[in-house]
């Protein structure tokens, strides 16, 4: 992946050969001093004897430089870590493959395992709100970068149209509807009593008019209303996440699994579930991790919600058509923490293995404007929707600032700093580097610029940041943790801030190095924000 680094490694494990001694050698980026930097020295100390400066020394002393131009210095540090300078034509050659490769830069290939990530997956029984939109945002930047590291990856939304919150919710619009012709209509004790509900009876008003009006609730009006309610939410659902970036190859109805007979033989097969009380158990507490057993079958023979998800997830195993190597990934809410292991327990009994089922657990966000929590949406009395955030800050600023912490913390979504187009906005910064970036390209006006040698300091430092990018998206397709990106766009724009400022480009004797330079900067900027779905600007 970086042939420089591996070039670095082969060196110093050349210099431990000489030596006689065999260590597997760890290479980083230096941060401060240097470009490359190991602690392999330090490591042999107690197995030496000696000092770890005096080893570094000697491994130092036993590196051919001849052998290896790449290496334009090496430097041992206190307390014994060995520093490595590459050669400036090196940094150029990093220039000029980040603008050979362009948008491709960063891609991996040849990777193992197929994805399934299922995410959002909200209840089709009102609009989504901001917690889905935590979990919208982490999803959908988690498969753009699984498949930038080379990965297939299907993106999968549940419908969970099969349990009695359907049959509220049918009751429920059936009520509103009533209430527009009588407004003392009753709402059912187990209603949902948002002003959603209200949105989607006149939704059904504006469409059928006053042909229900003082209909008896038969079984037959509540599969009528049932199915309007789910085909309202779900279109308005597919609205909002359009509008939000965020797209699926797949959405399976709950309901489909039961009608398709996709359940029941999954349950049949498997082995650690026993009778008790009329009721059908899953013998959870068997793998140590749940406090109980799991009711999967009520007495009454109707299944719980864990029997459908047990199959669902099998099922979506199964079409990844990836038996060794296949992954399946869910984003929860924290709220659902308890849930995990009885999934992973029964995906176990199933005969798949435990790390091909990820979890990953976000916690809720508050909305803040002027100091104060923002709880309600002024419109409908409920949680505040993502059609309302959506007006009132735009796709982008969702999009970075809720994946730009790890998916444990809480976050403060502050509406006044997202808004703000300054230097206290991390997104505006990333922006505002990009488009000065396509600037400085206009006005050099040089086709295809080539990188000879890049000797300024700061210019150096910012192709430091650029040969980070490869290694950041394997992290992140390895890890998940999708949170890394932003922080390395800030930093990558910082550094580019920097050269900008301190470097005179344009007329310079080095002018078509500092173009070649600027234009992959652009691209890899270009690049991360594109796995974040942000809007890529040229003009601020």
């Amino acid at each position: 992946m970086n042939a420089t680094k591996d070039i670095i490694i082969a060196s110093i494990e050349e210099a431990l050969k000489k030596l006689n001694i065999s260590k597997p050698v760890i290479l980083t980026e230096a941060k401060n001093y240097g470009d490359y930097s190991t602690n392999i020295a330090l490591t042999l100390q107690k197995e030496l004897g000696k000092k770890a400066t005096e080893i570094a020394h000697e491994i130092v002393k036993s590196i051919d430089l001849a052998k290896y131009p790449e290496i334009n210095e090496i430097k041992v540090a206190e307390p014994g870590f060995i520093n490595f300078w590459v050669s400036n034509s090196v940094l150029a050659d990093t220039v000029n493959t980040i603008n050979k490769l362009g948008e491709h830069y960063g891609d991996i290939t040849n990777s193992k395992g197929a994805y399934n990530v299922e995410f959002v997956s909200a209840n089709p029984t009102g609009y989504l709100h901001i917690g889905h939109a935590r979990n919208a945002a982490i999803g959908a930047t988690l498969c753009n970068v699984l498949e930038k590291a080379g990965h297939r990856v299907i993106r999968e939304y549940l419908v969970n149209d099969y349990g009695n919150q359907m049959n509220n919710l049918a009751a429920s619009i059936f009520a509103r509807y009533q209430q527009i012709f009588n407004p003392d209509f009753p709402m059912p004790e187990d209603s949902y009593r948002g002003g959603d509900i209200v949105e989607f009876a006149q939704a059904f008003y504006e469409k059928y008019g006053d042909k229900y009006k003082g209909v008896e609730y038969t079984d037959e009006m509540r599969k009528f209303f049932r199915e309007f309610g789910r085909q309202f939410a779900l279109e308005n659902i597919e609205k909002d996440l359009k509008r939000f970036a965020v797209w699926f190859d797949l959405y399976t109805s709950e309901s489909e699994q039961y009608a398709k007979d996709r359940v029941w033989p999954v349950i049949r097969r498997l082995k650690t579930t026993y009778q008790k009380e009329g009721a059908t158990w899953l013998e959870t507490t068997k793998g140590g991790k749940d406090d109980k057993d799991r009711v999967i079958i009520k007495s009454n023979g109707d299944s719980t919600y864990l029997c459908a998800d047990i199959a669902y997830h099998e099922q979506k195993f199964v079409e990844l058509n990836d038996p060794e190597d296949g992954v399946i990934i869910d984003v929860w809410g924290a709220d659902h923490s308890g849930y995990v292991e009885r999934v992973k327990f029964a995906f176990e009994d199933l005969g798949w293995r435990r790390d091909q089922l990820e979890v990953l657990l976000f916690q809720l966000i508050r909305v803040m404007k002027d100091g104060k929590e923002v709880k309600m949406s002024k419109r409908l009395g409920t949680s505040l929707t993502l059609r309302e955030l959506l007006d009132l800050v735009g796709k982008d600023a969702i999009r970075f600032f809720l994946i730009e912490r790890s998916y444990n913390s809480k976050i403060d979504f502050d509406i006044n700093k997202v808004n703000s187009a300054d230097e206290s906005n991390p997104m505006y910064i990333i922006k505002y580097a990009h488009a000065r970036c396509v600037q400085l390209l206009e006005k050099a006006n040089i086709a295809n610029p080539v990188a000879k040698e890049i000797e300024d300091e700061y210019a150096q430092k910012l192709v430091a940041e650029l040969k980070e990018y490869p290694d950041l998206i394997a992290t992140m397709a390895k890890t998940y943790k999708v949170n890394l990106l932003p922080p390395y766009l800030l930093k990558l724009a910082g550094a580019f801030n920097s050269f900008y400022s301190n470097t005179k480009i344009l007329g310079s004797k080095n002018e078509q190095d500092y173009i070649a330079l600027v234009k992959a900067t652009k691209t890899v900027l270009a690049n991360g924000m594109k796995l974040m779905d942000l809007d890529i600007p040229d003009r601020m």
